[in-house]
């Protein structure tokens, strides 16, 4: 799925934001969606399948790498209160998610008792990837959250300013969003676009989310 480019109906090319979204959110199967619904809610047969089909892959790999079965339950319960603490910004794989921290805790864990030495030879590798594939995790994350606040914002502009913003973006000649928008002039569109930048920018900075996403 990853792989695969989709290109935007006519509809959404309308806001130039909106296919962006599109592609993040594909990540995120009815499956995940479902687990974290029922984390969140504290459902027992969420937790219950949670436990039974994921923890066993926790607990196979710590077993693989120097650790006993109740590091893996200790590091999986750690993972656990982590992943509800931070519920709502979760838009990726579930499950892949799930092994990543509780890889990337346990190697922490592992270099605190200053055993980093011993674990290096079989990890290194392993260790790079996964510190990567966390890395990838949150700029993903923080990718979503940027472009759902600038199509956010964009739709709260004036739909004036939708259109000017739009043709803009589309490399449309000054003539033809002229003609278009019924405007008088040049000089009227060139002023008309100036106030919606200055519009979405003040939008941008007030969303609770500008920090997160421009720091």
């Amino acid at each position: 799925m990853r792989g695969d480019k989709i290109l935007p109906s006519e509809k959404e090319k309308f806001s130039y934001f909106s296919f962006r979204v599109i592609l993040v959110t594909y990540y995120l199967t009815l499956e995940d969606k479902e687990l974290l619904t029922g984390l969140k809610a504290g459902d027992r047969k969420t937790l219950d399948y949670i436990y039974k089909n994921i923890l066993p892959k926790v607990k196979y790999w710590i077993l693989q790498n120097k650790g006993s079965v109740e590091d893996a339950y200790d590091i999986f319960q750690e993972v656990i209160e982590t992943t509800l603490l931070n519920i709502n910004h979760v838009h990726t794989s579930f499950s892949g998610m799930i092994m990543q921290m509780a890889k990337n805790k346990w190697i922490d864990g592992r270099r605190k008792k200053k055993t980093r030495e011993k674990v290096r030879d079989g990890l290194q590798h392993r260790q790079d990837y996964d510190r990567s594939a966390e890395n990838e995790f949150i700029e993903k994350e923080k990718e979503y959250l940027k472009f759902k606040l600038l199509e956010n914002s964009f739709k709260q502009l004036s739909d004036v300013c939708q259109k000017v913003m739009s043709m803009v973006k589309a490399g449309k000649k000054v003539e033809e969003i002229v003609t278009a928008l019924a405007f008088k002039s040049a000089n009227t569109m060139y002023r008309r676009k100036a106030a919606c930048i200055e519009r979405w920018s003040k939008l941008i900075k007030e969303d609770k989310n500008y920090n997160l996403c421009f720091e």
